[in-house]
């Protein structure tokens, strides 16, 4: 027991390493990880990004000596260390963004997420679930292209249904299971979509690399059965 908390302490401490981006040799090459989510019920775009040293296994980093994030031109809201992604921004409306790395005061490297990345989703009129036998949902919207996922969660008067993703090439529904749905109450309750994909950068920083994550969040009404 004594080696297996050991172990997780190990893995939690290296989940939260974090160095100062000041403290590299100018030529250590940055990856840089930026995601957009497209926030459809909320009507709202939010942005996240975050920097690694050398690859997307390195230490995360925080901006120092002369590094800057900039989303379309303004600073980062929100720097937080809780999980993958240290600096976040929100704007009203579905905005394509821009992001403006600048290292060590000397290099800028520019790359973008638009609407027009995303493969659309909606959630279609008339489906019924069942708290006995679950159901199958077919979103409005293309099949999944490789690499892409779709997940799907229920709500409704603040209990929450069963999670479910779906990641299968030309897939284009998800199947709740009844021990997804038996907690919900027969009625109305409100279903998420939310559809991921993954592209690469328009600039890197050198080998280093890195990812686009472009993710459209969509909400619409089913019944309960």
């Amino acid at each position: 027991m004594r080696h297996t908390i050991a172990l997780f302490s190990l893995l939690l401490l290296a989940a939260c390493a974090k160095e100062d981006s000041s403290d590299l040799a100018p030529d250590v090459p940055i990856y840089q990880d930026y995601k957009v989510l497209f926030d459809k019920p909320e009507n709202r775009t939010r942005a996240f990004a975050t920097f690694r040293r050398t690859s997307s296994l390195g230490t995360r980093l925080q901006l120092t000596g002369g590094s800057s994030i900039r989303f379309n031109g303004q600073s980062h809201e929100v720097y937080t260390e809780l999980d993958n992604y240290f600096y976040r921004w929100t704007e009203n409306g579905m905005v394509d963004v821009s992001f403006e790395y600048t290292k060590a005061g000397r290099s800028l490297f520019l790359n973008s997420i638009a609407r027009a990345d995303t493969h659309d989703i909606a959630v279609p009129n008339g489906v019924v679930l069942s708290r006995v036998n679950g159901g199958q949902v077919f979103w409005t919207g293309r099949d999944l292209e490789a690499g892409e996922v779709v997940e799907a969660w229920l709500r409704q008067s603040g209990t929450n249904g069963g999670r479910v993703s779906v990641n299968t090439t030309g897939a284009g529904s998800v199947v709740f299971a009844a021990d997804d749905v038996e907690d919900l109450s027969p009625g109305t309750a409100d279903l998420y979509f939310s559809r991921t994909r993954t592209l690469p950068l328009q600039q890197a920083d050198g080998s280093a690399g890195g990812r686009r994550v472009v993710e459209v969040e969509a909400r619409g009404t089913v019944m309960v059965q």
